[in-house]
């Protein structure tokens, strides 16, 4: 008796790649502070104490932001009055507003916050006249902080 057999024999060639691959890094973008109200009833009045000033923050990074420090009025700003009867020059920056925050202020990758508060920061001249009852002021200011 006589069998027969085939065997199959596979054959197959290695290969190998070289190369690089690519990673971007994000661009960081600006958070927009926007002015927001502090208090239905305002609190500047003629020689009274300082008050403060109230914003929101837009994140549109990927990241958490957090801010420690904040600086008034950047030297190409200047409050702006929204009345024709109290000029900005009504108001200042009060002498110890504060410019490193006891808590710092954090928003989250593309959030809005609640709104923000910096207590003590514009205060009204003790001369200030009539027309600046009910008169609101946006104060320029600058957070510092970094990528939480």
């Amino acid at each position: 008796m006589l069998l027969a057999g085939a065997a199959v024999v596979y054959a197959s060639f290695s290969a190998t790649g070289t190369g690089s691959g690519k990673a971007t890094a994000v661009t960081a973008r600006s958070i927009t502070i926007t002015a927001a109200s502090c208090s239905a009833n305002g609190d500047l009045y003629p020689g009274g104490p300082a008050a403060a000033v109230c914003f929101t923050l837009t994140n549109p990074n990927p990241y958490k932001v957090s801010f420690s420090s904040v600086t008034y009025l950047p030297s190409n700003a200047a409050i702006v009055a929204n009345s024709a009867s109290c000029g900005a020059s009504n108001v200042s920056i009060a002498a110890g507003a504060p410019t490193t925050l006891a808590t710092p202020f954090t928003v989250d990758p593309g959030q809005t916050s609640g709104t923000l508060t910096l207590p003590g920061v514009i205060q009204m001249v003790s001369t200030a006249p009539d027309g600046c009852q009910g008169a609101n002021f946006d104060v320029p200011i600058t957070l510092n902080g970094s990528q939480q």
